[in-house]
């Protein structure tokens, strides 16, 4: 007879193939700036579905077998839409499990509520067992991922384990014996003044009592009626001292008829629900993937299955990205026309170009993309798939941001002292393989000092060789591009990308003044190109009704400013 816990890999796991080894953990600045919470909370189907995607989140697998390992599991689910119907009915019975395991120890030395406990559990126990049975049956010899494999490799063993196969046999009969204790009665005597003096147990019954009906003299309900109200053990405050010795008796009793089945229980002693809990986390996870899969796929916007190569590669190549961030904002407001005004962009980055100088007008979209870069490489490296039409990328060592710093004034360093500060951090932990996201860094100080020192920053990023994007309003930082290129050596070719615009005209926003403007609309859409030369603020500063003509005219008629001679 192999017992259970023989049979059952304990470290068995859906999230890892082997020892959970190879993860890094991710920057939790990159977490902030990139606001991972609005997709976690999104993907979680609840709040322990939180916190287990928030663990899951907080590690970026090394290696492409785990990253494989789920997205082969993720492709398995989604094709066998009966085995998610059994996964959802399996987590309120293991929710179950988990609640009468954990209070099964409680009471040690009271043998009635040590066997109800194990009971439960064992009955729950075998309930998980056999809705997972129902859900891989049908799919045991056509599933493909090495995780379900073994799954139901370890729930065929257990079914046909003999320890199970007896559980099944003699848990009805173990169960009916505590579930048909339901009442018992009492008898009391009374004396002279018809005040209770003595009490005795009379029966222990398979019914319970209820409050006398009406109508008791009617109908037979199958139960126990009593003669007047039933009380309830929470209604007063105080013991009748009768009844202390009476409880204890009624304790000894159901303890006399617990100890038998404590006895019976030992034989079921190897079977452990350990497993089945410890995996409840996995699949919690899973369901939050396939839920935010679908989902987005009846949005009518991509997700797919990225490929992944070797951090080695240094390499990204994606095709309609979008930010799935903004996908999530623009599906929670239930517009209609939403998810087709969400704007996709290609995205390479390679030998041909690893650092990326983004430049643009404000509002042109370049925080957004560099936002959905970074989601999507999160995304990946969590094993799950990516907002996008198609998708190659390396795995990083880890992903570092950079976004304007808040001044602290308790700290005393001033916002061009954050960012310093925080670019030191980055410096410090980088390596050629990492995913740098610079945005509007050094923007603090003057633009002098601010060309100067991002010139320095992005040869010193060339010679580490890494993956970057720097979005910026340095247009003349793009403009050196060549020089930086030519002459600093290192494995990262710097390049440039614009967020373009559409020059259109359109009335002045002041109602008094009929003149047309030429101004920009942002497409939001980001392409390989040489900067503009400028970020449209002339246009933009149009557009809102604060250029200078626009704000001068408002003061005059206004009588706010001396008429020009």
């Amino acid at each position: 007879m192999i017992p259970d816990n023989r049979v059952l890999d304990l470290s068995f796991s859906l999230l890892w193939p082997g020892q959970r080894t190879g993860a890094v953990q991710l920057c939790p600045q990159a977490a902030a700036d990139l606001d991972t919470d609005k997709l976690i909370q999104f993907i979680s189907l609840d709040k322990r579905s939180k916190d287990v995607v928030q663990g899951v989140f907080s590690l970026l697998c090394q290696d492409c077998e785990t990253v494989n390992y789920r997205l082969d599991i993720i492709d398995d689910l989604l094709h066998f839409p009966a085995l998610i119907e059994s996964l959802y009915e399996l987590m309120p019975e293991i929710g179950t499990l988990r609640f009468y395991v954990s209070h099964s120890r409680m009471e040690e030395e009271n043998v009635l509520l040590e066997v109800v406990w194990r009971l439960r559990e064992l009955e729950y126990y075998v309930k998980c067992i056999q809705i997972l049975n129902r859900g891989l049956k049908n799919t045991r010899d056509i599933i493909k991922s090495e995780g379900l494999k073994k799954l139901a490799l370890l729930i065929d063993t257990i079914e046909k384990n003999p320890v199970f196969v007896k559980l099944i046999k003699e848990l009805p009969e173990l169960l009916k014996r505590i579930n048909n204790l339901k009442s018992i009665t009492i008898g009391v005597n009374l004396n002279a003044g018809l005040i209770p003096c003595e009490a005795t147990l009379i029966s222990i019954n398979d019914k319970r009592f209820t409050d006398a009906p009406l109508w008791a003299g009617l109908f037979d309900s199958g139960g126990y009626h009593g003669i007047a109200r039933l009380h309830s053990a929470g209604d007063y405050g105080y013991e009748n001292p009768l009844m202390i010795p009476l409880f204890e008796d009624i304790a000894h009793i159901l303890q006399r008829i617990a100890r038998p089945l404590a006895r019976s229980l030992k034989k079921f002693i190897s079977i452990n629900s350990r497993l089945l809990i410890k995996l409840q986390q996995d699949f919690l996870f899973y369901l939050g993937a396939v839920h935010i899969i679908k989902t987005f796929h009846e949005y009518g916007l991509p997700m797919i299955r990225p490929t992944v190569l070797e951090k080695e590669k240094r390499e990204s190549s994606v095709k309609d990205l979008y930010n799935i961030n903004l996908a999530i904002h623009m599906y929670r407001d239930n517009k209609d026309d939403s998810a087709s005004s969400i704007v996709k962009n290609d995205f390479l980055q390679d030998e041909s170009g690893r650092i990326i100088i983004l430049t643009g007008p404000n509002r042109g979209g370049k925080t957004t993309f560099l936002q959905a870069v970074g989601l999507a490489q999160i995304l990946m490296q969590v094993g799950l798939y990516v907002p996008a039409k198609e998708a190659i990328m390396s795995i990083s060592d880890n992903i570092f941001t950079h976004y304007p710093a808040k001044e602290e004034l308790e700290k005393g360093t001033g916002r061009f002292g954050e960012e310093a500060q925080r670019l030191h951090s980055i410096f410090n932990s980088a390596t050629r393989f990492s995913l740098i996201l610079l945005n509007e860094s050094l923007s603090s100080t003057s633009i002098g000092e601010s060309l100067y020192l991002a010139q320095d920053i992005v040869r010193v990023l060339r010679m580490l060789g890494t993956r970057v994007i720097y979005t910026t309003h340095l247009h003349e930082l793009a403009a050196m591009i060549d020089t930086i290129n030519k002459d600093t050596k290192g494995e990262s070719w710097v390049m440039s990308m614009v967020a373009l615009v559409e020059k259109i005209h359109e009335q002045t926003p002041d109602l008094t003044d009929k003149t047309l403007l030429h101004t920009i609309k942002p497409t939001f859409k980001i392409v390989a190109g040489p900067p503009m030369g400028h970020s449209f603020a002339i246009e933009l500063a149009s557009k809102f009704g604060i250029s200078r003509d626009q704000l001068i005219s408002k003061l005059k008629a206004r009588g706010q400013v001396l008429p020009e001679d």
